[in-house]
């Protein structure tokens, strides 16, 4: 990115800004919890899926572990889901319309970054899973996503 207005470094800015929500929430009362990027649909040409985000996943664990604050690899579990389901069958989890397939979107949309509703579905089950993984005290909070919300698998 050329707008240093806009960027962060980051084992420097990126986690000093992390650092003043964590320190905020803290000062509210609330827990703090981390959630590493969501992956973009991004894959090699043998079909592997790949990294959307450089150190950034890295330097906001990296804060975590510093801080004891805890980390939804969120980045980690979107890749593996999406190289699961493979180039062709992530479409069906972003924003790929077909010319006339919706209002919005009357010439289509090919979107690899934004999610269809499966996808934020799909997303948010992940999350929801390292909720349950780390033990977090909101998992009380929570139901379970009944097995047809799950995208589907190859």
């Amino acid at each position: 990115m050329n707008d240093p207005a806009r960027y962060t470094e980051p084992f420097t800015s990126y986690q000093s800004y992390l650092k003043r929500y964590i320190n905020g929430a803290r000062a509210k009362g609330a827990t703090p919890v981390l959630i590493t990027p969501v992956e973009r649909r991004r894959f090699s040409a043998d079909g592997r899926a790949l990294n959307s985000h450089g150190l950034y996943p890295a330097a906001m664990k990296a804060l975590g572990e510093r801080e004891h604050v805890p980390v939804i690899d969120l980045t980690a579990k979107s890749r593996q889901r999406f190289e699961q389901l493979g180039p062709e069958q992530t479409k069906q989890l972003f924003l790929w319309l077909a010319p006339g397939e919706h209002a919005n979107y009357p010439h289509g949309i090919k979107d690899n970054t934004h999610f269809h509703k499966r996808g934020a579905k799909e997303i948010a089950r992940l999350v929801v899973e390292g909720i349950m993984e780390l033990n977090l005290p909101l998992r009380r909070h929570l139901i379970r996503f009944p097995d047809q919300a799950r995208a589907p698998s190859r």
